[in-house]
């Protein structure tokens, strides 16, 4: 081949990228090297023609491992040198070089005399290869952050169907290693409930014939033995040999389909509550009109001057209106329930002199306290006390909680009544007895509506809401109820309202 001839194949060989080159190895001198250098963006003359020149150009941290590649092919470990490395172009940038050759002549004591082979540029390559796996990465830390799997399932046209690519997230959510049911789909598919199969295998027929997309729910035993909801969404394509490819996605849905359940069954229990709710208003309205009108000739019978009743006739007359008017109370009570639950009852707040409305009510329930054997006493009064409150329902209130504390009492038992400021801008009255207690099984039902709490046989009159109402009533007001009891000891009932001026108290004990 002439001069020229050569020249032409160089440059074409440069063209493409690829340089030849021979080195002698005892004289450290390598031709060739126009190619070479020129792939770097050198001119011809710019550096010397030797190995230990070119060393100069590779990267530093690439050094060590191009040697060994060199070394194991002249200790016969490799039939060729191969290495890739970077290597310094004129322009300051790191090139990609992937370098090939072999040992062609030896010296007559076995060490190596004469080596030939290529280099290439393979800078474009090498970066296509670090995009890929950058893409690779962000596409791993994406399907890793998703709640549920990706997958491709590809389908052939006559053969079983594989799933080419699952994501990591294959074992959260189905309790299988991704490599395994690449390896074998039907891992997957022999999981489905068998309720659930049928109507499955039928969606992924109407898919290959219909191709787009489609959402699917089946049940999936879980490797732990829990039985799980699943949600597929998928879109399939036609490829040329007639394959099916489904891309996908995957998720765990159990807690969904829960939350949903507990949705529907809440609104169940709330429309049943409210069809209650309205049916105790109506009946209570309805009641209250024939019992006022029992209530109201009874008293007239009774103060019937010019038609007197015999004294047995007055005493059953009175036993009529005694259990009308309790009646009367029940149906009183059950409207409130009522209006509470329906959130209908009207509260007015104001500015409520607490000292003088305990006084009122203590007052008041005297003379059931002295038929019952109970005495009543006050404990720690600050006065004044004003609290944020509606003084009619809070009036209500403290009569609940001090008819409790007599009813439930024993006879020569004491009832106290005690108020004060407390923390946090509040005041606490609190009602305090040494009766019958509640039994720690109880306490968590204290405050349930018609829950008498084992009081049904004691011979004790009362419907079991007095205290939901009660405590639907503080909270309206923006206050709270606790309760504090030992069975055969007594119980302590504290109401913490709003304070409704700043605190400027002192002490006064005050009989009662």
């Amino acid at each position: 081949m002439d001069i020229d001839a050569r020249q032409l194949m160089s440059e074409a060989l440069v063209g493409a990228g690829t340089s030849v080159w021979a080195w002698d190895v005892a004289e450290d001198a390598l031709s060739g090297m126009d190619g070479s250098v020129a792939l770097l963006g050198y001119q011809v003359g710019d550096m010397a023609h030797t190995q230990q020149a070119w060393d100069k150009l590779i990267h530093p941290e690439d050094l060590a491992g191009n040697e060994a590649a060199y070394q194991a092919h002249a200790a016969g470990k490799t039939p060729a040198y191969e290495s890739e490395y970077r290597a310094r172009a004129k322009d300051g940038s790191w090139r990609w070089l992937a370098e090939r050759g072999r040992i062609v002549e030896w010296a007559p004591d076995g060490s190596p005399r004469r080596m030939v082979g290529t280099i290439s540029d393979v800078t474009q390559r090498r970066q296509a290869e670090h995009d890929s796996a950058e893409r690779d990465e962000r596409l791993r830390q994406i399907t890793r952050h998703v709640p549920g799997l990706l997958y491709q399932f590809r389908l052939p046209r006559n053969g079983l169907g594989v799933f080419p690519y699952v994501s990591e997230r294959c074992h959260d959510v189905l309790g299988l290693d991704p490599q395994a049911l690449m390896q074998n789909a039907g891992v997957l598919f022999s999981r489905i409930d068998p309720a659930d199969r049928q109507r499955t295998n039928r969606m992924l027929e109407d898919w290959t014939h219909s191709q787009v997309a489609r959402r699917i729910e089946f049940r999936y035993q879980h490797p732990d033995g829990r039985l799980r909801w699943m949600l597929g969404v998928s879109s399939p394509r036609v490829e040329s040999d007639g394959a099916i490819v489904w891309h996908g996605y995957l998720e765990d849905i159990t807690d969904y389909r829960e939350l949903e359940r507990a949705r529907e069954l809440a609104a169940a229990a709330e429309a049943a509550n409210r069809a209650k709710t309205e049916f105790l208003s109506r009946m209570s309205h309805e009641l209250r009109t024939p019992l006022n009108a029992v209530l109201g000739f009874s008293q007239l019978m009774e103060l019937d001057q010019a038609d007197p009743l015999s004294a047995g006739q007055r005493h059953r007359l009175g036993l009529v209106r005694e259990s009308g008017e309790h009646l009367l109370r029940m149906i009183n009570d059950l409207l409130d329930h009522s209006r509470i639950e329906a959130g209908q009852l009207s509260i007015d707040l104001v500015d409520v002199p607490l000292p003088e409305l305990l006084r009122e009510c203590a007052d008041m329930l005297e003379p059931a306290a002295m038929a019952a054997g109970v005495s009543l006493h006050w404990g720690r009064l600050d006065d004044p006390l004003l609290v944020r409150a509606d003084p009619t329902r809070l009036r209500q209130v403290v009569i609940n909680l001090l008819s409790n504390a007599i009813k439930y009492n024993r006879r020569g038992g004491e009832v106290r009544l005690e108020a004060h400021p407390d923390d946090g801008r509040m005041v606490v009255l609190r009602v305090i007895d040494n009766g019958v207690g509640i039994a720690p099984a109880h306490l968590p039902g204290l405050f349930e509506p018609f829950n008498r709490l084992g009081q049904r046989r004691s011979g004790i009159e009362g419907t079991g809401i007095g205290l939901a109402i009660t405590r639907g009533l503080v909270t309206l007001m923006h206050g709270r109820i606790d309760v504090n009891s030992v069975l055969d000891k007594g119980s302590t009932f504290s109401v913490l309202l709003p304070d409704a001026a700043p605190p400027s108290t002192q002490d006064v004990s005050l009989p009662m």
